[in-house]
């Protein structure tokens, strides 16, 4: 059985819309066998995570640390460097469905196996 999560920065729920450091909001989903749900979502109040302080970027670290992928309209190089130390998959996809993102995924990891 194959399951893996994915984080969403997403302000409304339906378009990948948020910089990973200060986003408002992420939908997080988990797939099983290929099929989608979204397991939660979780809301940020006003966390800065840009301008030099890092807190609140690392509290958005904690929350994908269970998740294999993640996407936002932009995501920091730093942040993108712990990524890939972590080995998780990240993706910028600014204005994109938050439903066709996460079925481009479900795709991908058909055809990786």
């Amino acid at each position: 059985m194959s399951q893996y999560r994915i984080a969403v920065a997403t302000a409304d729920g339906h378009k990948v819309d948020q910089h990973f450091g200060s986003a408002s909001r992420f939908d997080i989903y988990r797939i099983e066998d290929d099929v989608s749900a979204k397991e939660k979502t979780i809301s940020f109040g006003n966390q800065e995570g840009c301008s030099g302080d890092h807190r609140g970027a690392e509290a958005r670290l904690e929350l994908v640390e269970n998740c294999q992928y993640v996407i936002a309209a932009r995501i920091g190089s730093r942040i993108q460097r712990y990524f890939e130390t972590q080995r998780k998959k990240y993706f910028e996809m600014p204005g994109s469905d938050t439903d066709y993102v996460i079925e481009k995924i479900v795709e991908y990891r058909k055809r990786s196996k």
